[in-house]
């Protein structure tokens, strides 16, 4: 009887020791990739890991811990944080904005020139108005620190603008000056 009563009590302690034992899995994305990943007990607490997305891990146990995300990569805005309770399995999947950079003028349709140094600066293939993010500058340049002019027929080049690295969208005007006309001289 007692062997009875111990084959019992084991075979309903496997499930227990089993679920225990089971392997969890946390899954970590972002469009675009490559963002770095922050992860901490609490909103405030967030660390760096030094692990970029997609990122995944699995570890044994009955369930992940409460925990708060972030993403951040450059030319883009911070990712929202996002805290999850307990649960088996986890994954998470972070889209980001890029951070925007909107050049106008006065008068509109000026053409657009930029670079990383005043003496790096070229002509581009767009005209203003227009909103450039990370996807149309050379090495992410619409959020890191760039200088910017606008040339238009009939007007002065403008002067060239110096706009520092930003986390945030960006806006820049730009006044042309008409060129100077001079009255047509009669010969005699």
């Amino acid at each position: 009887m007692f062997t009875k009563k111990f084959f019992y009590s084991i075979i309903l302690l496997i499930p227990f020791f089993s679920a225990c034992a089971s392997t969890l899995q946390e899954i970590i994305t972002c469009d675009p990739p490559q963002a770095h990943i922050y992860w901490g007990k609490t909103k405030s607490a967030l660390e760096k890991t030094g692990h970029k997305t997609p990122y995944s891990r699995t570890i044994s146990g009955s369930s992940w811990e409460d925990w708060c995300y972030q993403v951040k990569k450059d030319g883009y805005h911070d990712s929202e944080i996002i805290c999850r309770g307990e649960e088996g399995y986890r994954y998470i999947d972070f889209r980001l904005v890029p951070i925007k950079t909107t050049i106008t003028s006065e008068p509109p349709d000026a053409t657009i020139y930029w670079g990383a140094s005043q003496e790096q600066i070229r002509k581009t293939m767009y005209r203003t108005p227009r909103t450039v993010t990370v996807k149309d500058h050379p090495d992410g340049a619409s959020w890191k620190d760039w200088y910017y002019q606008v040339k238009k027929d009939g007007y002065y080049d403008s002067e060239i603008v110096f706009i520092p690295l930003q986390e945030d969208d960006r806006q820049i005007h730009i006044m042309l000056k008409p060129l100077s006309r001079h009255p047509l001289q009669k010969t005699e």
